[in-house]
């Protein structure tokens, strides 16, 4: 018989409320397993316990609750703990229907920014999301500065070039 595989699928973190959930992060490429998973096993004193799913619901986080865990005390000693399944419980990849959701401006890491006001301002160093919009990292004269990638700013990219052409508002580089 050959011993049980496991995958860290996420995590989970402090107790919800007093009728025994918790709070919990699942990793987004694992979300279809741990939705169709009846068990879950929490990584507890270098064993994985089983632990039936009773009830999960969402909102800005999900919330767990656990099958014989139904007080803020007995929810406390599985806070934050790594949550896992079984391999043999994790969909083929055939079966799934996630796909990652890339950032749209990922492709710009290494391009240079240019204004049409500034000149030269930096090259991105990064792609960082935000609740709004994606933004540019730059170093520009030796500070760090985020610039705001859409449609209203950016006039073109040039790819051969590798240059993005923008014409930033008045008073956004200022120092």
């Amino acid at each position: 018989m050959t011993e049980e595989q496991y995958t860290q699928i996420g995590r989970t973190k402090k107790p919800h409320g007093l009728n025994g959930e918790l709070k919990l992060h699942i990793e987004e490429k694992y979300a279809e397993d741990f939705d169709q998973a009846t068990v879950i096993f929490l990584e507890i004193g270098g064993n994985h316990t089983p632990f039936f799913v009773e009830n999960l619901r969402g909102g800005l986080f999900d919330i767990l609750k656990l099958e014989g865990v139904d007080s803020r005390s007995a929810a406390e000693p599985l806070a934050h703990k790594n949550m896992h399944l079984r391999d043999s419980d994790l969909l083929k990849e055939e079966e799934r229907t996630y796909e990652p959701v890339g950032l749209e401006f990922e492709h710009l890491v290494g391009f240079q920014i240019h204004d049409e006001t500034y000149g030269d301002i930096g090259t991105i160093k990064e792609i960082v999301e935000m609740p709004q919009q994606e933004m540019a990292l730059v170093d520009y004269k030796g500070k760090e500065v985020m610039i705001p990638l859409n449609e209203r700013l950016m006039m073109e990219v040039v790819d051969s070039q590798r240059v993005v052409k923008m014409d930033l508002p008045e008073g956004l580089l200022m120092l």
